[in-house]
């Protein structure tokens, strides 16, 4: 009988042992914030295609990799953005590299962001004096005519990098004219609303965020037509980015892991973001030359 009470109070320290060790652990984790903004088709917040977007796909692609770690997802506006970085556990797993320098760090870059382009409604007046090529000049569109152009705003508020970093000098002369009008909203992205409701001409974003919204409402994207810009001529890297502080260090230091080491990181990334990208096949080429085959390309810039 003291045998089988022994045993019994064993069996049940060894499990009490076993379950505060557990929590022990649990409560060790330490909790990264992962930044994400409105912005189709990196983000898809609800809906239809709720977490679908490339960047929520790619997000828990990467964070499967470091599961030592608690993450939290939080939608910010770019305004709130500049502020969070002091909590010390903030990360955000794509964005333009020259940033915050003073309360970031990045990772290796991994990818680059895609040329601007310019949606026009087909058959419009301007469509039609465009027809028949595949790029045009901005320089021209905004020197000599008097064609509408919308824009989010140049700079984001207290900001002093462009959303436009390689047009921004062609836009500023006409800001506060009525050839550039920039719109703000909460989504940070344009859309062919404004051409439909007549406030501009022809409005500047990447193809990828054209199609997507024409995927995500169902609009018949044969009634719009994108033309590239002879003037876009470079692309933006991208990286991953956390809070300057240990936590910070340690999560860059084991993306930078993934980039070195598993060329399955490009894959994926290339792989979630043609879904939404699909015939591009100019980005997917220069992507492949430039992180899988580590072809040198002087257009791909920080």
């Amino acid at each position: 009988m003291k045998l089988i009470v022994f045993s019994f109070l064993c069996l049940l320290s060894t499990q009490i042992m076993g379950g505060a060790l557990q929590q022990s652990n649990s409560k060790e984790k330490e909790t990264i914030l992962w930044v994400k903004w409105k912005l189709l088709p990196e983000y898809i917040e609800r809906g239809e295609f709720k977490n679908e977007g490339y960047l929520d796909k790619f997000l828990n692609y990467v964070n499967s990799k470091i599961p030592e770690y608690n993450h939290k997802y939080e939608y910010f506006p770019l305004s709130r953005v500049s502020k969070i970085w002091k909590e010390g556990n903030v990360c955000t797993i794509h964005l333009w590299l020259g940033f915050w320098s003073d309360k970031i760090i990045y990772s290796s870059s991994y990818g680059f962001t895609p040329k601007f382009g310019i949606i026009v409604k087909k058959d419009s007046k301007l469509d039609k004096e465009l027809r028949g090529k595949k790029s045009v000049s901005l320089k021209n569109l905004l020197a000599k005519t008097k064609y509408r152009l919308g824009i989010l705003p140049l700079f984001p508020a207290g900001e002093t990098s462009s959303r436009y970093p390689h047009l921004k000098d062609y836009i500023s002369p006409y800001l506060n004219t009525n050839k550039v009008h920039e719109f703000r909203n909460s989504r940070n992205e344009l859309s062919v609303d404004y051409l439909d409701s007549d406030r501009v001409d022809y409005i500047l974003r990447q193809r990828i965020t054209h199609f997507s919204e024409m995927k995500i409402n169902h609009i018949n994207k044969d009634i719009y037509t994108y033309y590239s810009i002879d003037e876009e001529t470079k692309y933006k890297l991208v990286a991953a980015a956390c809070s300057k502080g240990k936590l910070g260090k340690k999560i860059i230091g084991r993306v930078n892991e993934m980039i070195h080491q598993d060329q399955s990181m490009f894959n994926n990334y290339l792989k979630f973001r043609q879904i939404w990208d699909m015939g591009n096949v100019q980005f997917e080429d220069v992507y492949n030359q430039y992180f899988i085959k580590k072809v040198e390309n002087p257009n791909i810039t920080k």
